[in-house]
Formats: structure tokens, sequence, C-alpha cells
């Protein structure tokens, strides 16, 4: 599979583990070849070798084994639909679509969101993506949902707040990436969401609580939380950068 090079890889059950996950991924694969139905197997193989090459760089402290995975299968997807690409002559003006609706921008809409919603519901956990799932469904009737969990409305509203700020960070961290900004501390910084000034915290995080505390002019135990939160949405930025350089 290798080829004649010689890469260090893993060889053992977290490989096995890592080349599973991309066979789970095939619906997904299917769907974004849908135009080119047998090519989803090759693609896949191609993802598969992709894996095993870059198995050593998994890092189980960054994400699961299927954020890792997912991250190469979809640069793999997109560089095959870019080879498959042919530029068409542009549309004269003079001729109108017969809808209002771009089926284009729909696709990549669709596309953009189950990239982000698998990182977002990988990096908040099964039972956090469940609630804010149920939360949706149910028109954010939060009693509704704190019932069915056998939680408290505020232990409702403390998950949908934490979903939101790490839905916010994989958003912006995406969106740093496809830009081609550089890996650094001020674009990882960025990431993170200015809602409750976490992005202010996410640049003073070496500091210590007190002095952030007087100068958010805020609680220190506030201060704390903050800081506690922050660090968790810049190591998700960290993590989803990291991802998409090296897919």
């Amino acid at each position: 599979m290798a080829g004649g090079t010689q890469v260090r890889t893993r060889p053992d059950a977290v490989l096995t583990e890592l080349l599973r996950e991309v066979d789970t991924l095939r619906p997904y694969v299917r769907f974004q070849l849908r135009g080119w139905p047998n090519e989803v197997d090759a693609v896949l193989q191609v993802a598969r070798e992709t894996v095993w090459r870059r198995s050593s760089t998994f890092d189980p402290q960054r994400g699961s084994p299927h954020a890792f995975v997912f991250g190469i299968t979809r640069r793999v997807v997109l560089r095959e639909i870019e080879r498959k690409h042919v530029p068409m002559d542009e549309v004269p003006d003079d001729v109108e679509s017969g809808s209002d609706i771009d089926p284009l921008e729909v696709m990549i809409r669709r596309f953009d969101a189950h990239r982000w919603m698998l990182l977002v519901a990988d990096f908040v956990g099964p039972s956090d993506w469940h609630v804010m799932s149920d939360l949706s469904l149910a028109d954010g009737d939060a009693d509704r949902v704190a019932s069915a969990h056998q939680l408290s409305k505020r232990g409702v509203r403390t998950i949908h707040d934490r979903v939101c700020q790490t839905a916010r960070t994989v958003l912006a961290a995406l969106a740093a990436a496809d830009a081609g900004l550089p890996l650094t501390g001020s674009v990882i910084v960025s990431c993170v969401p200015e809602i409750g000034g976490l992005r202010e915290v996410a640049g003073m995080v070496g500091e210590d609580a007190g002095t952030i505390a007087e100068t958010l002019r805020i609680h220190p135990g506030s201060a704390r939380a903050r800081i506690a939160t922050a660090k968790r949405l810049l190591m998700i930025a960290r993590t989803v950068l990291e991802r998409e350089v090296t897919a």
C-alpha cells in the first residue's frame, strides 16, 4: 500500500480502528460523489491509504478517531471533485433561471452543514448533542427537553450554550482553514467567539484569574470559569486547524 515508500504507521489496534472509520463514511462519500457513483470505492481506497500513511499523527488527546478520519476523507473527496470539475462557458446574461433557488448554493450549504455538524457533535459528545438535537426539534422548548432528559432547565441552558460555543468555534476554524490562514496563535484566538468576552479571555489565557477578573471587572470565580471555557475552545480551534492543514 505504501508503494515502496517508508512511512511510520501504527501497527496496532488504533490503526485498525482508524481504517474501520473510513468504511463508516461510505454514505458521506457516496452522497458527495453522487454524480460519479463508480468512483466511490476508489476514493474510499485513497482515503484508507492516506489514513494508513498518516496514522502516526493521530493523537487521541486532540480528538476521536472519527474526527481524524473524517478530516482526511473530506480532503480526499474535495480533491476528487476538483479534479473532475470541468470549466464551462459562462451563461449569457439574457438566459434566466426558472427558479429563484440556486441548487449549487443549496448543495454547498448542505455540504458545509454536514461538515461542521460532524465535528461539533464529536467535540461535545453524544449526550450534549442529543439534548441539543431534541431542543431544536422541540422548537426551543427547554422545559420539555429538560423533563425528557431528567435535567434542570438551567442544565439544558448550559448544554445549549456549550454546544453553541463549540459550533461557532468550529465554523470559524473551518473558515480560517478554507481561507488559507496560517496556523498562528492570533488566528486560533480569532476563532473563539466574542460572546461573553471569551475571545478577550482567550487572548489573556496566560494571565492569572485575578488579573483577568480585574481587567474584565468580573468576579474571580467567573473569570476562572471563562478561562476554562476559553481553553477548551482554543483546543478545539487548534485541533480543527491542524487537521485541515495536514489533511
